[in-house]
């Protein structure tokens, strides 16, 4: 089954790729920027500390160390995040598919994988978000701690899988194959 995006033309793919670049690339500086208020002493990664927790104890600690401020900014950028998740799950495809046309073979299977692959890191964004949600509003438990860790991992998994099977298109000079 051929990805939503591979109708495109490569010209299209092109356009719209430099466009959720530059979006993805702005949102990233705002949720940089949210981040800041995140980082104590229980969340030095900041929200990816709350989002690797795994237990209600480390989640909790999180919470304690976060003032009313902090858990604002927790708050609008787990809200914030959807817009982020849908940019970089659109960017992270199209480069896919853009280094899967440049590929052959298992490698060419591959990409369209990982194409495929973005939609799942973005709803497993979107679960980790709930959980998060969950314990920023009710508190820590066990349950909401571990599936958002186990969403996280799966999201962190398929988006460093996706970067690292593009960095071999950005070092080939070939023509863009059909797609």
């Amino acid at each position: 089954m051929k990805h939503p995006l591979a109708h495109l033309t490569a010209a299209q793919r092109k356009k719209y790729f430099w466009s959720f670049l530059a979006l993805t690339l702005a949102l990233t500086l705002v949720m940089q920027r949210l981040d800041g208020a995140l980082k104590t002493p229980a969340s030095p990664g900041g929200i990816v500390s709350f989002e690797l927790a795994g237990n209600a104890q480390t989640a909790d600690d999180i919470l304690t160390h976060w003032d009313a401020d902090a858990r604002l900014h927790a708050a609008f950028g787990l809200g914030f995040d959807y817009l982020y998740m849908l940019a970089y799950a659109v960017t992270l495809a199209l480069a896919a598919l853009w280094a899967r046309a440049r590929a052959s073979g298992i490698m060419r299977r591959a990409g369209e994988a990982l194409a495929w692959s973005m939609g799942l890191a973005a709803l497993a964004d979107a679960t980790e978000n709930y959980f998060l949600w969950q314990m920023l509003i009710h508190g820590a438990n066990n349950t909401a701690a571990s599936t958002a860790r186990a969403a996280a991992l799966l999201k962190f998994t398929l988006l460093i899988l996706t970067l690292l099977y593009l960095i071999p298109a950005l070092f080939t000079r070939t023509k863009e194959a059909s797609p």
